[in-house]
């Protein structure tokens, strides 16, 4: 009995081993199986380019049947990077490819090397460019927009920027396309230009903020004046100055605007016998606050009333530059309120009123993002923060 006993505690105690240390051995069998998978890759890393030094990726790469859809990415992505960056093939055509049609390609003409530059005598002469097929592009391209194709994808399949695309196109800002448009394509980052009678170089490369003898260069144009009128010339890297819209002239126009009567309020006026109230009983949420930059309070509303906060006369009313439709109100003893940015004025120059009283309807005029009440009060010339002042 006592023999079976032992045995028993044995067995016990090396359940109490094995349970007690499963973690650990658990752990160790992981870092075994890392360290070997990792010295099992590390030993192909010497069949790895610059562009794939994933071990990861590098044996996949190598064992091609764990993962068919990542080697023929990799075969259809590196074959297109040679036709496009070394053999100036047509961007068109590589975007319209299908994958099958790209591995059916010539790959002899892709691994072909540029011809290297030849000695002649001492002389250093330039490799044949036009029989390498690498000469720059200069013709004009017209690409068929197919559906998933975003004017970004195209601009950087024919290694132009977006804006050439829009400008060239007269496209949305959003430059939105659909399916079957038909997009003409510069050869190179800039603006086709059209030359106008009386137009010279240097006039062309101002208005388009770029250097005269880049135009002349990329257009192989010898002499400045020999351009004439109809005459389709390439500005490299040229920006085209897009004319504001009749709303954006109007509101720029306003900005400059000054349409308002002024009247004098003796000095000695006393006009208000109490604190000051909120000017806008509709709303009382702020969009800006008083701070360095803007001495005073917004506070959005459309088409809300706009009442006095204090008993006062109307020293001005009128549009002024950047206010647009506004209203000072003098309240005496140094003290004055400003109401901006309205729809419609309720109150005319010299007017005397009486706190409450409505004085305006609130919009967006002048320099203004949105309707709102631009809300200024001012104490002995000096602009104070409204929230101090005015209750809410």
């Amino acid at each position: 009995m006592a023999k079976f006993s032992h045995i028993f505690r044995k067995i016990k105690s090396h359940k109490f081993f094995y349970s007690h240390f499963a973690v650990e051995l658990f752990l160790l069998l992981i870092l075994t199986f890392a360290v070997g998978a990792n010295l099992f890759l590390r030993a192909n890393s010497s069949k790895a380019v610059v562009l794939n030094k994933s071990l990861f990726f590098i044996y996949l790469k190598n064992h091609p049947a764990l993962n068919e859809k990542l080697v023929d990415a990799y075969e259809s992505v590196n074959l297109t990077l040679k036709l496009t960056q070394n053999y100036n093939l047509s961007p068109k055509q590589i975007l319209a490819a299908s994958t099958i049609e790209k591995e059916q390609a010539n790959i002899k003409i892709a691994d072909a090397a540029a011809p290297l530059p030849t000695l002649s005598g001492s002389a250093l002469l330039k490799p044949n460019f036009a029989s390498a097929g690498l000469l720059p592009k200069r013709d004009t391209e017209v690409y068929q927009v197919r559906g998933g194709d975003t004017v970004t994808r195209i601009a950087s399949a024919y290694g132009v920027s977006v804006d050439t695309i829009v400008w060239e196109n007269n496209l949305s800002a959003n430059g939105r396309i659909r399916p079957g448009q038909m997009l003409t394509i510069l050869p190179i980052s800039g603006v086709k230009h059209i030359v106008k009678d009386q137009e010279n170089i240097a006039s062309i490369a101002k208005k388009y903020g770029v250097d005269a003898e880049d135009i002349m260069e990329y257009n192989e144009i010898e002499l400045e004046d020999h351009i004439f009128p109809g005459e389709e010339i390439i500005i490299p890297d040229g920006v085209k100055k897009v004319p504001p819209t009749p709303q954006r002239q109007q509101y720029l126009a306003g900005l400059q605007k000054e349409d308002y009567r002024k009247v004098e309020v003796p000095a000695d006026y006393q006009g208000a016998s109490s604190g000051l109230i909120w000017p806008m009983p509709a709303a009382t949420r702020l969009s800006q606050k008083f701070w360095s930059r803007h001495r005073a309070i917004d506070v959005p509303c459309r088409d809300c009333q706009v009442i006095a906060a204090a008993e006062g006369i109307v020293e001005l009313s009128g549009w002024q530059r950047g206010y647009g439709n506004t209203i000072v109100l003098n309240h005496g003893n140094g003290l004055k309120t400003r109401y901006g940015h309205g729809k419609e004025l309720l109150v005319a120059a010299g007017a005397s009123v009486q706190q409450g009283q409505a004085i305006m309807i609130s919009g967006s005029t002048g320099r203004s993002s949105g309707p709102h009440l631009h809300f200024e009060v001012k104490k002995n010339g000096e602009l104070l923060d409204p929230l101090t002042m005015v209750p809410r």
